[in-house]
């Protein structure tokens, strides 16, 4: 099994206690997402008895069999693949307009977010896990390397876009997973029955971005000269694959109406990497 595959559990496991303590104490104040989060862990944790947490002091978290959220049209993770990392995105989508004609549909011009690792938390607590991006959108975007509330995990790269193509750049001071140039395979809406208010629509009543399937192979071979197309694993295994899943706000208004030439819309995503 990859080194990479894996984190310390009983350092997810304190982060989850921890949330919970830090719940306790305010609960009435946190937004709907959040208490939804806290709630989830609690729920978790409930179901693993004293003597299993007492005894985790150098275990490790096996991502053997992760469940990867999904909607229907989204394809399947290619045979074969394995899960190499999770991460929570949280930033912006970015879009122009164009600043004469107001009934103009705002064109999508890439997006920016860092990343925080959360793979152990997406194989442990996926419940947990499920209401993060909501909980991460309902909060200020953490600065520098501050770590995402609520779920405390680190930074552990940057997504930007290398001219047309999504780059996930998965090398910090701390960790080393590469950087990975995609290309879009497939799109899918989110069914109008996910989409909740208090969950994973903005602030400004954005609605959450399309969940996407990206693939290393699809990527332009361009994009970046002299830079390797593929990330590499620790064991030299190429990330074939990328999912955005779980997304929450980020999507444009409907026209440019009010819109300035170039603008941002906040969000958070889940981003799920498999290598072979």
């Amino acid at each position: 099994m990859r080194a990479s595959l894996f984190l310390l559990l009983p350092t997810t496991l304190s982060t989850l206690t921890t949330s919970l303590a830090i719940e306790k104490r305010h609960n009435h104040a946190w937004p709907k997402s959040i208490r939804s989060f806290y709630t989830a862990v609690s729920n978790r944790l409930s179901t693993i008895p004293p003597e299993t947490l007492s005894s985790l002091t150098s275990a490790t978290c096996n991502i053997g069999n992760p469940s990867m959220p999904t909607i229907p049209d989204l394809p399947p993770v290619t045979e074969g693949l394995t899960l190499y990392h999770v991460a929570i995105g949280r930033g912006t989508q970015n879009y122009t307009c164009d600043p004469k004609d107001p009934n103009s549909i705002p064109v999508a011009a890439g997006a920016s977010a860092t990343l925080y690792n959360t793979t152990c938390m997406a194989c442990i607590a996926p419940q947990a896990m499920a209401q993060l991006t909501g909980s991460a959108l309902s909060m200020p975007t953490p600065k520098g390397n501050e770590r995402l509330f609520p779920a405390q995990a680190f930074v552990s790269g940057q997504h930007y876009f290398t001219g047309p193509a999504p780059t996930f750049n998965l090398h910090t001071n701390s960790n080393n997973y590469g950087i990975q140039f995609a290309g879009l395979l497939n799109k899918v809406p989110v069914p109008e029955q996910m989409i909740q208010p208090g969950q994973n629509v903005g602030e400004d009543g954005s609605k959450p971005v399309p969940w996407l399937k990206l693939s290393s192979s699809n990527a332009l071979p361009d994009t970046a000269p002299g830079v390797a197309q593929k990330a590499l694993s620790s064991d030299g295994s190429p990330v074939e694959e990328i999912y955005r899943v779980n997304t929450a706000g980020g999507s444009p208004p409907k026209t440019c109406d009010g819109m300035k030439k170039d603008f941002e819309v906040e969000y958070a995503a889940e981003y799920w990497f498999w290598a072979r």
